[in-house]
C-alpha cells in the first residue's frame, strides 16, 4: 500500500533510530517524492504527446511491441538519469561537501533507485488502460520495459558509485590530516610504557565515530563497505609509518607523513596498545570482522614485542613462525630493525622498567637479528 505524499513505495524505505528505540524515520530527503511525481507527470506528459502524434499519422522508431508505449519508456528512462545525475552533481555546488551531506544524497539516490520498479511498473498500467499497448504487443512491451528498468538502475548504480567514491575520499582526506597533524614531530622513542593510548589513537576514534554516527542514511552494505574502508586505511597508514624505510623529505611519495626514522621497545609497546584501543573500537561498531582490519598491525607490534623473536627467526622456525603471526613480514621487521633503538645501559639513562614478557634488546642484538633477517635474502 502507498502512503499520501510518499508515492512507488518510498515509504518502505525507513531507517532505525540510533538509540535503538521504536521510533523510526525515512531515510531521503524531502525532495525525492517530489522528484518522482515529477518523473512520473513528465511521463505522462510524454504518453500524451505520443498519442497526439499517432492520431496525427506519426510514427515512432522501430521498437519490439508497441513504438508510442516504447517511447514513453524510452522518456522515463531518461528522466531518471537526468534525476539521479541532478541530485549528485547539485552537491559539488556552493559550500564544501561534508560526509553528512555527501551521505544524504547518496541515500536520496539510492531511495529514488528503490522506487523504480513501482514507476516503471506504474507506467505501463497507465500505458495500457489508455490504449497504447494492443494485446498482441504486451509480451514485447513488457519485455522492453524490463531493459529501460535495468538501463534507469544502472544508471542509479553509476551515480550511487560516485557518491560513494566521494565520502571515501572525503574521509580518507580526514583521516590523513588527522595523522598528518598529530603524529608530525612525534617522539616514538618513548623510554617509558603508557598506560593510555596515544592522543592521537583517541582523536582518531573519536573522529570515526562521528563520522560512522553520520552514516545512518547509508543502506547496510555501504555503510558496512566504509567501515572496512576507513579503518583498513588506518591500519595501511600506520604500518606504512612504523615498518617502511625512511624517504628523504618531508612527506612520502602518498603525501603522507614519512615512515619513522627511530623508534624503540617503549614505543613499540604504546603502538601495541593503540592497535588494541583500535581494535576494541571496531569490535564496538558491531561490524562482522571489522577488527581483522588491524591484524597486520597487531601482527608486527605483537611480533616485534615477544621475546620469542630472535628463536622464531632462525630459518628452521620458519614454518612455526608463520603460524604464529601470518601477516608477519620479514622485510618489514629487518626495515624496524632498522630503526630500532637498542637499550644499552636503559636504567642508567633513566628509562622506564619493561612489563614482565616484553622484549627489549641492546644494540648488539638488534644487529644480530638485522644480520638474521637479512640472511633470509630480503
Amino acid at each position: 500500500p502507498e502512503e499520501i505524499g510518499l508515492p512507488f513505495g518510498l515509504c518502505d524505505l525507513k531507517q532505525q533510530s540510533k538509540d535503538g528505540s521504536a521510533g523510526e524515520k525515512h531515510s531521503f530527503s524531502n525532495s525525492v517524492p517530489l522528484v518522482l511525481r515529477s518523473i512520473h507527470a513528465r511521463a505522462i506528459a510524454c504518453a500524451a504527446f505520443a498519442l497526439s502524434q499517432e492520431e496525427l499519422g506519426q510514427t515512432f522508431l522501430q521498437k519490439k511491441g508497441s513504438r508510442a508505449a516504447c517511447y514513453v519508456l524510452d522518456c522515463a528512462e531518461y528522466f531518471v538519469n537526468v534525476a539521479a545525475v541532478g541530485m549528485k552533481d547539485a552537491s559539488n555546488k556552493g559550500e564544501e561537501v561534508t560526509v553528512e551531506k555527501a551521505v544524504q544524497v547518496m541515500a536520496n539516490i539510492t531511495a529514488l533507485q528503490s522506487s523504480l520498479p513501482r514507476l516503471f511498473g506504474t507506467l505501463m498500467r497507465g500505458l495500457c488502460h489508455v490504449g497504447m499497448i494492443r494485446s498482441d504487443q504486451l509480451a514485447e512491451t513488457f519485455q522492453y520495459a524490463e531493459i529501460t528498468l535495468k538501463n534507469a538502475d544502472k544508471q542509479c548504480d553509476n551515480q550511487v558509485g560516485g557518491m560513494y567514491s566521494t565520502i571515501y575520499e572525503i574521509c580518507r582526506s580526514k583521516i590523513d590530516a588527522h595523522l598528518n597533524y598529530a603524529l608530525d614531530g612525534f617522539n616514538w622513542v618513548a623510554k617509558s610504557v603508557r598506560n593510555v593510548p596515544n592522543p592521537y589513537c583517541e582523536g582518531l576514534i573519536g573522529y570515526m565515530k562521528s563520522l560512522f554516527d553520520a552514516l545512518g542514511p547509508m543502506d547496510e552494505g555501504s555503510r558496512a563497505g566504509l567501515h572496512f574502508s576507513c579503518c583498513g586505511h588506518v591500519s595501511e597508514r600506520l604500518v606504512k609509518i612504523l615498518s617502511e624505510r625512511p624517504v628523504e623529505g618531508s612527506l612520502a611519495m602518498d603525501g603522507g607523513l614519512p615512515p619513522i626514522s627511530r623508534i624503540d621497545s617503549f614505543g613499540l609497546k604504546n603502538l601495541s596498545r593503540d592497535v588494541q584501543e583500535f581494535r576494541m573500537f571496531a569490535e564496538s561498531t558491531g561490524v562482522p570482522q571489522l577488527v581483522d582490519c588491524f591484524d597486520e598491525l597487531k601482527s608486527i607490534t605483537d611480533a616485534m614485542l615477544d621475546k620469542d623473536l630472535p628463536i622464531l627467526l632462525q630459518p628452521e622456525n620458519s614454518s612455526h613462525r608463520k603460524k604464529k603471526y601470518p601477516y608477519l613480514s620479514l622485510e618489514k621487521v629487518g626495515n624496524i630493525l632498522e630503526k630500532y633503538q637498542g637499550s644499552g645501559g636503559l636504567n642508567l639513562m633513566g628509562g622506564g622498567k619493561a612489563p614482565e614478557g616484553m622484549l627489549v634488546l641492546d644494540k648488539k642484538e638488534v644487529q644480530n637479528l638485522l644480520r638474521l633477517v637479512r640472511s633470509h635474502g630480503i
